[in-house]
């Protein structure tokens, strides 16, 4: 993100840590260690590249491609190789941010508010749901075979539905359940022999569950199986959804550490980011640079220049940053399962964008402010969706804000509560969800309103739900973003 000093708080130091005091991790020098080795190579590469700018013109070289991200071989700072060389040093001291423990079993408390929905027991196949209830990763393969974790609501007890043949490899998984009495898993387990209907053997074997809430993630087949064998199936409540949405302080610690973490690496991207850089190398470096912190399993990203973000989620590739163009980066990745989600609209050390793009900018900052404050418990969804559309109309760019403000982040990257003008649910508590308002205007389109080539911008951050407001889950508000406009 960019700012200017006239109308921006100033940035923090690089080493000025971004957590408040009370939630700074510790113990981080085995994560440093490790990374010792890391941190020499890339300061050597940095030096390289350093030395090579200084021999080496922009536009000069000839020759084939490098490593695939549209650079000449006299054209290396341009590579991924040199961007990660680059911003290594500076995210590196950064890594005591991950440094957040994995959530222990007994904070994943199986839901007591089944009975008081009126339904016998809770049904999920593999998914974010059972990885939060019962340790079954959202990862597991699905089949034609339902795997189906069991819930009951009176008791609280787990079982789960399985094929019979493959019986002896899901009990091998580290599931989460009390056998400490008289549970074994032949007892926990309710298998099924491939002659068999699976949803009749649930049926006989828990002759007293008529009705059952089927987790939001689950296939129809598993609704029209259960329905199948008489078991009425009802969807998911808001009441129970909301218990996976309400974030635990374990919970929290491990959204702020990702989400911080990866703030600061596009600020590092950023300040080694170069025009002429294909959008290839922004993703290979930040691939790598997550990779060298791992947290690489999880990465995703959104990397868009100039006019190809005037569409939100992309679908353009190998395109080379220009002069006067945005650089628009939505990324993320995870820590013990919890994703990170933020995007930045930036520009390369020392290059500039026209006055009207630097205010369109502004807009959408204004925008994300404008909801910010809104972003308090027992706020509407919808109203808080609005709050931000209000800057947006009175710039002139309404019909060009074209999706929701925001959505839920947890275990699932897009989540309940969704920030839209369709949803009247209110927020919670401990709730945490996006904020990424956007302009978008596309080549077409800017020709209808007077301009002449697209443009897309879009600033992210994830937020906490207090009594009193927003709080931000990137360590600071979004306005301590990058390095401010060359004035």
């Amino acid at each position: 993100m960019l700012f200017n000093h006239s109308d921006t708080p100033k940035e923090p130091d690089a080493s000025e840590p971004l957590l408040p005091r009370a939630s700074r991790p510790r113990n981080g020098a085995a994560r440093l260690w490790v990374l010792r080795l890391g941190v020499a190579v890339a300061t050597i590469g940095t030096l390289l590249v350093l030395l090579n700018l200084s021999l080496h013109d922009h536009s000069g070289g000839s020759g084939g491609d490098d490593d695939g991200s549209g650079s000449k071989e006299g054209e290396a700072p341009l590579s991924a190789a040199s961007l990660e060389a680059c911003a290594w040093p500076l995210l590196e001291p950064h890594i005591a941010l991950l440094d957040v423990p994995a959530i222990a079993r007994d904070e994943r408390a199986l839901a007591s508010a089944l009975a008081a929905a009126g339904v016998d027991a809770f049904v999920a196949e593999p998914s974010a749901s059972t990885e939060y209830y019962a340790n079954i990763s959202a990862s597991f393969d699905l089949s034609e075979r339902p795997f189906l974790m069991l819930l009951e609501a009176k008791t609280g007890a787990f079982s789960y539905l399985v094929p019979q043949f493959e019986n002896g490899r899901i009990a091998g998984l580290d599931m989460v359940y009390d056998n400490d009495k008289k549970n074994t898993d032949e007892e926990v387990a309710v298998a099924w022999a491939e002659e068999e209907s699976p949803y009749a053997v649930l049926a006989r074997a828990r002759p007293g569950w008529k009705k059952v809430m089927l987790d939001e993630h689950a296939r129809y087949m598993i609704a029209a199986g259960l329905q199948g064998a008489g078991i009425d199936v009802v969807p998911m409540s808001e009441t129970v959804q909301s218990l996976r949405a309400v974030k635990t302080e374990a919970e929290i610690a491990i959204l702020r550490g990702i989400n911080t973490f990866t703030l600061e690496l596009v600020r590092s991207v950023q300040k080694c980011l170069r025009v002429g850089m294909a959008q290839e190398a922004v993703v290979t470096a930040s691939r790598n640079l997550f990779t060298r912190a791992r947290v690489g399993e999880g990465f995703w990203s959104i990397v868009l220049f100039g006019d190809q973000a005037a569409f939100p989620h992309g679908g353009k590739h190998g395109k080379a940053l220009a002069e006067g163009e945005f650089a628009l980066i939505d990324i993320g990745s995870a820590l013990h399962g919890y994703g990170s989600d933020v995007t930045r609209t930036i520009l390369p050390t020392g290059a500039e964008v026209s006055d009207e793009l630097m205010g369109i900018w502004r807009t959408v900052y204004a925008a994300q402010s404008a909801s910010f404050g809104r972003m308090r418990a027992n706020e509407t969804c919808s109203d808080v969706d609005a709050a931000s559309r209000v800057v947006v109309k009175e710039a002139g760019y309404g019909p060009f804000y074209t999706h929701r403000l925001g959505h839920g982040l947890g275990l699932e990257m897009h989540e309940h509560p969704y920030l839209n003008g369709a949803n009247s649910e209110k927020l919670k508590l401990g709730e945490v969800v996006t904020n990424e308002p956007g302009i978008y205007v596309t080549m077409e389109q800017a020709k209808t309103i007077g301009k002449e080539i697209g443009f897309g911008v879009r600033l992210e951050d994830p937020i906490l739900v207090t009594d009193k407001g927003g709080e931000p889950m990137t360590g600071a508000k979004g306005t301590f973003a990058l390095r401010p406009l060359k004035q």
